[in-house]
């Protein structure tokens, strides 16, 4: 008996418990279904009072903040989003960035489907995408919208993954420039640049350097301090004739890799322009290094070059290079003669007229422009037979020198004229070209 009375007074008191939720229940329900009739209203003010009878239903069945979540839903599925924002923003903290973020995404769909007023109403969306927090993932959705129209979009695509900070999707507009191939691929070279990082600018100096545009690649290289790259930038100017930039270059890294203290990334620089008989550039570099033994005596071997012969053997001297000091007193008759025919030379070069250049499209070569070509012509010609007379003489005055390493360096010094290579043998520099037989390109001195 006591066992059955305990139940009933147990059932009793649920009743009492369930019974005002099922009637709150009931209340949000009503709520709910007046809200929908609500918004089928075509008098705002009837809408308007319905609303706020929902809000009394909702109210009365116990809600507070949350229904602030439902009135936002259904004005916000009703394209209302100015009034959806505000009652999210009433919502709490979790349920305002989810409801502010729907009506950044409503915004967005509204954006791309009308061009007219497309830029004010991306402006709202990524006002609301701030707003709940999100911009990141907003800005990401537009740039992806852009980049799936097509390459006419690509900048508008590349503005908002760079809101987003989304580098993964910039380099993606990137490699799609550099598919297309051709002078789209610059535009690559654009994207990385503005990404910045030490890879993406390493990549733009590739693409750079593959298309034979060996400033702009130095330049990416140069900014990043990428020096794999800087040393083939290096490496081709002194190869184009661009001489002075290629030791400012070496240089350059000589400084970096000292700070590191990588001396053997040095010497492999030193040793590589003495190999390539680069003696000046070769002495800056050892400098760098503190080697001033092999700092001054690669500055012996470039004052040698310049025909500076006086300067030269006195640091020979110095610096217990008696052998080679010795070997320029021995062969001072034809180093003198030597001397005199660069001068001539030289004023050859000096006198030549100005022509303006562009850069040889297969070697990176500066040649000169089609409409001066005619200019150089005229004046090689005058001087034609000159300058093969000139380099007579130099093969006459080499050829005799007893040592072998200042014969070298005679050879390489008078190679530095074009017209060396092609009337003298590069080898032996025995002449292989007469005035007969020489064409005026073939005289060419820069």
């Amino acid at each position: 008996m006591k066992s059955y009375i305990h139940l009933l007074l147990l059932a009793t008191a649920m009743l009492c418990i369930t019974a005002p939720t099922y009637a709150q229940n009931k209340d949000i329900d009503k709520g709910k279904a007046n809200l929908k009739k609500a918004f089928e209203q075509k008098d705002a003010a009837n809408k308007n009072e319905m609303i706020q009878k929902s809000v009394e239903l909702f109210t009365k069945g116990g809600l507070k903040k949350e229904m602030n979540l439902i009135i936002g839903d259904e004005f916000l599925e009703h394209n209302d989003l100015v009034q959806a924002a505000n009652y999210y923003n009433r919502c709490d903290k979790g349920e305002k960035a989810d409801g502010l973020f729907r009506v950044a995404e409503a915004y967005k769909e509204q954006a791309f489907g009308d061009e007219k007023n497309e830029a004010k109403l991306l402006k709202s969306a990524v006002s609301f995408y701030t707003k709940s927090g999100k911009l990141k993932d907003g800005a990401k959705i537009i740039g992806d919208k852009y980049f799936d129209r097509g390459e006419k979009f690509y900048p508008k695509a590349l503005d908002y993954y760079f809101i987003a900070t989304d580098t993964a999707s910039a380099e993606k507009v990137a490699n799609t420039y550099v598919a297309k191939g051709g002078e789209t691929a610059f535009q690559a070279v654009d994207v990385l640049k503005r990404i910045g990082s030490k890879s993406a600018l390493e990549k733009a100096g590739d693409i750079c350097y593959e298309r034979k545009q060996f400033d702009k690649a130095y330049e990416c290289y140069a900014t990043a301090d990428v020096t794999r790259g800087l040393e083939k930038i290096a490496d081709k100017y002194n190869e184009i004739g661009k001489t002075d930039e290629a030791a400012n270059i070496y240089v350059k890294m000589a400084e970096s890799y000292m700070k590191t203290a990588n001396t053997e990334a040095v010497e492999k620089l030193g040793t590589d322009n003495v190999k390539a008989m680069n003696y000046s550039l070769a002495s800056r570099i050892y400098d760098k290094a503190g080697n001033i033994n092999l700092s001054q005596k690669y500055w012996s071997y470039y004052k040698l070059m310049q025909f500076d012969f006086d300067s030269a053997k006195t640091i020979m001297n110095a610096n217990g290079d008696v052998v080679l000091a010795k070997a320029i007193d021995a062969n001072m008759k034809y180093l003198d003669n030597l001397k005199s025919s660069n001068l001539t030379l030289f004023d050859f070069v000096q006198s030549q007229p100005y022509v303006s250049t562009e850069a040889d499209p297969e070697t990176g070569k500066p040649r000169p422009v089609v409409k001066d070509e005619n200019i150089l012509i005229d004046y090689y010609k005058g001087i034609k037979d000159a300058i093969v007379e000139t380099f007579q003489s130099v093969s006459k005055n080499v050829i005799p020198i007893n040592n072998p390493e200042l014969k070298k360096m005679m050879i390489k010094r008078f190679q530095q004229y074009p017209a060396g290579t092609k009337i003298l043998d590069p080898n032996t520099f025995a002449v292989r070209l007469q005035k007969a037989t020489a064409q005026v390109k073939d005289v060419y001195l820069k």
